[in-house]
């Protein structure tokens, strides 16, 4: 088999570069769209963790629009269970609820905020201490950190905030303290997604301009650099003359036999989180009229419950609930249980706190092991990813997306960067 340009991974990057280019597209699993996916069975639509598209570029909308993506736009309902109350997201712009003793850390903190000096802040946790003052990073911004990214705040850098946490006015916090404040914050205050197959519908339509470009059940196994060809499933050698990929970078080092030891000691420095889903379905509708909620405590296994039927009510049949679980591992974050127990035991947390009862039919469940989740922003991953790169770069290999970039990056930014791939291709 030969080809004039290969791309390494069928997720939302690989297609996107396959979109905008003529190259074409291996993909390991039997079927694409990557971590972006939508898992249907018997009417339930379970996406692989949260997925909402909030972007408000013009050129991803016009692209969605043009594959006739038929997007909805909706009002994100996101809260958090903290202290024993459930209060809106995000924290630090609403603590109506919350005991007085928080809520006072949190008002004082913020107006009394000596953390004035943005030039000394060096972390995660100083930029914390900046934002928002010390109360409402030391009753939810930090912990929460922790339940996360399994690291302590001072471990991680600011590299990857920017938008991802809003500051609010004074105004806005004194009024989040007093009421029930409903104003949206954030970038996702209100969301896209697609009215109907879930969010990998995304994912399909895109595909479905490169279908005769994809090939499925092809795992790479070895990349010779000076033949310039790749093996896939250790017995299918197909030559490029470019090749692009969206492999995490362990993975895509792991299988060039002639990386040289400093390139894979790089490697050993990138780090990242794991995320176990647990999807479940209940003969029950209107379980709650949240998207999703945030869990503080470590007594929850989960550091997120989302409602995928409020996301769309096309994404279970009528009369019934569906549930996502996150739970979130690695480094200082183990499972609490091996993972074949895992379901069983959020069953049981969710029973304890009134999501489900003991009498609810169960009519759908099922797990899904994210292992690479999110990109962990500490001070080794930069001049890591440096010397991989430049080495990726010497060697004529393209990489891109969320993995490839080793970044964090939302969905409208992954399509973006398989299309700034793709222009690499074809300079």
């Amino acid at each position: 088999m030969e080809s004039k340009t290969i791309i390494l991974g069928g997720g939302l990057t690989g297609l996107s570069a396959c979109y905008h280019s003529d190259a074409i597209v291996y993909e390991k699993n039997n079927n694409i769209g990557g971590h972006a996916r939508s898992h249907i069975k018997n009417g339930f639509v379970f996406d692989e963790g949260i997925h909402v598209l909030h972007t408000k570029n013009e050129y991803v909308l016009n692209l969605l629009k043009d594959l006739k993506v038929d997007l909805e736009v909706r009002e994100r309902s996101a809260w958090i269970f903290s202290h024993g109350s459930m209060t809106r997201f995000p924290f630090q712009a609403n603590t109506f609820g919350l005991p007085a003793n928080i809520i006072k850390d949190c008002l004082l903190g913020f107006i009394e905020n000596e953390f004035t000096d943005r030039k000394k802040i060096t972390n995660y946790k100083e930029w914390n201490y900046y934002m928002f003052g010390k109360g409402f990073a030391d009753h939810f911004m930090l912990p929460y950190c922790k339940k996360f990214w399994g690291v302590d705040a001072e471990k991680l850098t600011t590299d990857w905030v920017n938008v991802r946490h809003p500051r609010p006015s004074l105004k806005e916090v004194i009024t989040g303290a007093l009421e029930d404040q409903t104003k949206g914050f954030g970038v996702n205050a209100f969301y896209r997604y697609p009215k109907r197959k879930g969010f990998g519908y995304i994912a399909e339509s895109i595909a479905k301009k490169c279908k005769d470009r994809i090939y499925t059940n092809m795992e790479a196994s070895n990349i010779n650099l000076n033949k310039k060809e790749v093996e896939f499933n250790k017995d299918i050698v197909v030559s490029y003359n470019k090749l692009l990929s969206t492999l995490p970078l362990p993975e895509l080092i792991k299988i060039i036999p002639d990386a040289p030891e400093d390139v894979r000691n790089a490697v050993s420095k990138l780090k990242n989180n794991s995320i176990f889903v647990v999807n479940i379905a209940i003969n029950r509708e209107n379980i709650s009229d949240k998207n999703w909620i945030y869990y503080l405590g470590k007594e929850y296994t989960f550091i997120r419950l989302i409602f995928p039927s409020n996301t769309s009510e096309h994404s279970v049949p009528p009369g019934f609930s569906s549930i996502s679980a996150e739970i979130s591992y690695g480094h200082d974050n183990p499972l609490p249980t091996n993972k074949e127990k895992l379901a069983d035991r959020i069953i049981k947390e969710l029973i304890e706190i009134n999501i489900i009862n003991e009498k609810d039919e169960i009519v759908y469940l099922d797990t899904i092991d994210i292992k690479y989740g999110y990109v962990i922003f500490d001070k080794e991953r930069k001049p890591a990813i440096q010397k991989i790169h430049n080495y990726l770069k010497s060697v004529d290999i393209i990489p891109c997306g969320r993995y490839g970039l080793w970044a964090y990056m939302w969905s409208d930014e992954a399509i973006l960067s398989g299309k700034k791939a793709a222009e690499k291709i074809t300079l």
